[in-house]
């Protein structure tokens, strides 16, 4: 098949909030080189209220809480319609099971080095190697079959007008990852928070509705209330994605949010301990990253970072407090 045929093309990513980002800037890239073909985007209903943003894509949800009665219910929505090409970029088995209720000619999934959960046994093409160990570039590989090489950063987003009244220089702090282990200190926080006072820059702190993030931020407040703006649980994810937007920078741990202010061109400080950040930190943003992940990598698994997979997390509960404010301020300093 010739890439020019290509009229339809089916996208399956049904999760998380970073990784969806991660495909969002490829696949606007695969849409401004194919002006004329038509995305159906399959994600689940959080996730899908960022993939609204991308302007002439039909987006279908998929609530992995219906079990077979969704995918059943998803297989009759789309029944009429053949997509010449499906990209496969979620390798669990739940989405590959969403990808066969799809139909199309051409099911292009990740190279064998990048694939889990038996992903090959749902796709007839194999994307090549990725050209970087990054998330990002597994996506693009795979976005490669279609001459697609590039992503497309910062996107070009639909996104709400600022409802907040926010000064034109302020800084974002984005204390929680989705798992608690996973946060920074309270008083790494409040040092940041500090410092960008004492040099009269607005901090503004966000997160999710959960009463833990709300918390949390609280405890990071404390007593600096009338000098900070507090917006954990106040901006759905397009008023988030403005909001990150409109600042100077983002400091954040390894979670959605990080992503997301890659997305819209803002630079990240991620504080990086579980995870590598050459394989989830902000694409290309790593001189902006502070982390330990690399000593304590080694440290768990006694072997050189070079010999382990490139999965490989870290699975010290204490991790995150291996990062010193001292460093944080530092590239605080040297960012702002």
């Amino acid at each position: 098949m010739q890439q020019e045929n290509i009229q339809h093309l089916a996208v399956i990513r049904l999760s998380a909030l970073g990784d969806v980002c991660h495909a969002m800037a490829v696949v606007q890239s695969i849409m401004k080189r194919y002006p004329a073909m038509q995305v159906t985007w399959v994600t689940s209903p959080l996730e899908a209220n960022l993939v609204r943003l991308l302007d002439g894509v039909r987006v279908v949800e998929y609530d992995k809480k219906s079990g077979i009665s969704g995918l059943l219910a998803l297989r009759s929505q789309l029944k009429n319609q053949v997509f010449d090409v499906l990209l496969h970029l979620q390798w669990s088995f739940r989405a590959s099971l969403v990808s066969r209720m799809v139909k199309a000619k051409r099911r292009v999934g990740f190279a064998l080095s990048h694939s889990r959960e038996k992903q090959h046994w749902f796709v007839n093409e194999l994307a090549p190697e990725p050209q970087g160990e990054h998330v990002l570039d597994s996506f693009l590989s795979i976005a490669s079959v279609l001459g697609v090489t590039q992503p497309s950063l910062p996107c070009e987003l639909l996104l709400p007008e600022m409802s907040f009244n926010l000064p034109n220089r302020y800084v974002v702090i984005n204390p929680s990852a989705s798992k608690a282990d996973r946060n920074w200190t309270i008083e790494g926080y409040q040092a940041v928070l500090d410092r960008l006072l004492e040099k009269g820059i607005l901090p503004v702190i966000t997160g999710g509705p959960s009463a833990d993030e709300a918390s949390f931020a609280e405890l990071i407040v404390a007593d600096r209330g009338e000098q900070v703006r507090n917006l954990v649980g106040k901006t759905p994810l397009n008023m988030m994605l403005t909001v990150l937007k409109g600042a100077s920078l983002v400091v954040s741990p390894d979670t959605g949010p990080a992503h997301m202010s890659t997305l819209v061109g803002t630079p990240v400080l991620g504080l990086y301990a579980h995870s590598n950040p050459q394989r989830t930190g902000p694409y290309r943003g790593l001189d902006k990253v502070v982390s330990v992940y690399e000593e304590l990598v080694e440290k768990e698994y006694q072997k050189p970072i070079a010999e382990l997979p490139w999965s490989t997390r870290v699975h010290d509960q204490k991790a995150m407090q291996h990062i010193h404010i001292e460093r944080v301020l530092a590239k605080l300093d040297a960012l702002i």
